[in-house]
């Protein structure tokens, strides 16, 4: 049964169902396309209509879920091309703020310390885990990516490019490579972030463009592979 903390009832509960919610759709409980009904959802995780509801919405919002006139919710369908042209539009804002981003780190020793310590702890987690691992490491893993270039984008200084980023699912990758990418990929992403925060220490503003483009890249064929792979069957 889903509870939340007593100082914050009904926000808290909120934010368990929702977290809930998305970690049914990330292991592959709540399949892409499936239709969503308040009641079965209400049962499942223990609580009343109203929190599941409220999660569902806020959901919607992420565009982790669709909600169609007279059809009700269904989980987000994502084709090749919309991951893609998402991943597009985040390539485009880093490459965008690759100065001010240099600038900021260098003046502020705190954002600098900040992204280090992500990409160390980062790297210690996906270097343990298995192939196998359980849904909680797994998303452990993608909130460091998730972090990481929240981090970046609060380094350009524009809370509107920051607000931007959380609206276009940052979620998509990992709502989706659970158990279907090798932990080796898992390194290389993580090594990757490496490479764009040593461009930025070093004011290598060519370099992190470099690493950013390679980056995306990688990101982009691997999801697209997996989207593909998905409609086949």
């Amino acid at each position: 049964m889903a509870s939340g903390k007593i100082e914050n009832g009904k926000e808290t509960l909120v934010d368990t169902v929702y977290e809930q919610i998305r970690r049914d759709i990330v292991g592959h409980v709540l399949l892409p396309g499936q239709k969503l009904k308040t009641k079965e959802l209400s049962a499942r995780y223990g609580v009343s209509e109203t929190p599941v509801k409220l999660a569902l919405n806020r959901l919607c919002t992420e565009h982790i879920i669709d909600n169609y006139p007279r059809q009700g919710m269904k989980v987000h369908e994502f084709s090749p091309d919309e991951a893609g042209e998402i991943f597009d539009i985040r390539r485009m804002m880093d490459l965008y703020y690759t100065k001010e981003v240099i600038d900021t780190v260098a003046s502020n020793r705190i954002f600098q310390e900040e992204m280090r310590k992500n990409v160390e702890e980062h790297l210690a987690i996906v270097e343990e885990i298995s192939e196998n691992a359980s849904l909680e490491q797994y998303l452990e893993n993608y909130m460091y990516d998730y972090k990481f270039h929240e981090l970046y984008l609060k380094c350009t200084g524009n809370r509107k490019i920051l607000d931007v980023y959380k609206s276009i699912n940052p979620f998509v990758y990992s709502n989706y490579v659970f158990h279907r990418q090798s932990r080796e990929k898992d390194v290389a992403g993580v090594m990757e972030h490496r490479q764009m925060l040593d461009a930025i220490c070093e004011k290598d503003e060519q370099a992190l463009k470099i690493a950013i483009n390679i980056h995306y890249n990688n990101t982009k064929k691997t999801i697209m592979r997996v989207l593909k792979v998905e409609k086949m069957f």
